[in-house]
């Protein structure tokens, strides 16, 4: 069920991605890249910034040009499961690794502003040139929890201080005021 999911996702993903439909079976994927996004092992809330880190490996015998890394997000909101635009999440745009050597491998951050509150995942695509199937990185997963927009801390020293320094003002302006008459009398 776990792998119907995954599939049914990085198709999401890719036809979001290139605007067209594209089967992508395990065998038609290029058996010399091997691309891996790791999860996060923190817990994440709205206005973070975290950096996911992922990483392209050239698993064959000759050197690989011109590859394409990007990311893909998708909302796993039940009932609201939809590819998201990382231009609003601020995520690094797509990488180009113009060579990477047999048995190199490049590791990459990917920072990204959590603007929005909910279940997501996120793949790791890498585009080889001249080819046309992507290999894509198994979903990472991730729940981001709401920001607290008040905070208690914050509240009480607004909470008393403002009234307080109201009615010191208005004393000190009317202690002004009986100085003032009593200087003209």
């Amino acid at each position: 069920m776990n792998t119907l999911r995954n599939i049914i996702l990085h198709t999401v993903a890719i036809i979001f991605l290139f605007g067209s439909t594209c089967y992508v079976s395990a065998n038609s994927t290029p058996a010399h890249i091997q691309v891996i996004l790791y999860p996060l092992k923190t817990t994440l809330k709205m206005g973070d910034v975290p950096a996911f880190e992922g990483e392209v490996t050239n698993t064959g015998k000759e050197t690989l040009e011109g590859l394409v890394v990007y990311l893909s997000l998708v909302s796993l909101e039940k009932g609201n499961e939809h590819p998201v635009d990382l231009e609003d999440w601020s995520a690094q745009k797509a990488v180009l690794i113009e060579r990477l050597l047999p048995g190199e491998v490049n590791r990459q951050q990917w920072p990204m502003r959590l603007i929005s509150s909910g279940r997501f995942a996120l793949a790791l695509t890498v585009v080889e040139a001249g080819t046309t199937k992507p290999v894509i990185s198994d979903l990472v997963e991730f729940n981001v929890l709401p920001k607290k927009l008040i905070s208690s801390s914050r509240i009480l020293p607004v909470a008393i201080g403002e009234p307080l320094l109201i009615l010191i003002l208005i004393l000190a302006v009317n202690q002004t005021k009986r100085l003032r008459h009593r200087q003209k009398v």
